[in-house]
């Protein structure tokens, strides 16, 4: 009997040369700016959520997407609430778009203020956040460069949004600054409340 080697595919998560090429090359021409403090912050938070969701596609600049609760886990979809219908498969969290920064913006649902279970995920969610940031000597070390317990595609933006706010750290002229500092002024609701 000889070896027959199964058919399948030998590259699952688009790992190899040109994917990873691709990606590169998307990810080379991000624009980071220089933002306030909060701005940094909230960005940060919102978009960890994001990347801290599940999904198996690659997300491109300046599309929507929606995130969605899903068993006590995040998960965000390239459907939209209107297009699932009544098959929506849990909460609908917000609308998101990652800019041409790699952070992510959200419209929170409008329901979401009718569903404190919902609240309570995302304020734990960004209370661990700012844990993190707390114990951070410097902001900076707080920033996801490198999580190796996330997916592929999630961990290539995660470092490529780190990348891009330190750069708008440093713009901004607010590098080497103690985590601590960082949370002097922020409250949860806050985080979650839209952009000035």
């Amino acid at each position: 009997m000889s070896y027959q080697p199964t058919a399948g595919d030998g590259n699952p998560q688009g790992k190899g040369v040109v994917p990873l090429l691709d990606t590169l090359s998307m990810l080379s021409r991000w624009q980071a700016e220089a933002k306030s403090p909060e701005q940094i912050l909230r960005e940060f938070c919102l978009s960890t959520l994001v990347l801290s969701s599940a999904f198996q596609f690659r997300v491109v600049p300046g599309r929507c997407y929606y995130l969605y609760r899903v068993e006590e886990q995040w998960q965000l979809s390239l459907i939209s609430p209107e297009e699932w219908g009544a098959r929506q498969p849990g909460d609908y969290v917000a609308r998101c778009e990652m800019g041409g920064d790699m952070t992510w913006s959200l419209d929170l649902s409008p329901s979401l203020s009718e569903k404190p279970d919902l609240i309570a995920a995302l304020e734990q969610h960004l209370s661990q956040l700012l844990a993190r940031i707390a114990e951070a000597e410097h902001f900076e070390d707080a920033l996801p460069h490198y999580e190796a317990q996330l997916p592929y595609q999630q961990r290539v933006m995660a470092s490529a949004m780190a990348s891009s706010l330190q750069t708008s750290l440093l713009l901004a002229g607010l590098r080497a600054r103690p985590g601590r500092h960082w949370l002097e002024s922020a409250s949860l609701r806050g985080l979650l409340s839209p952009a000035d």
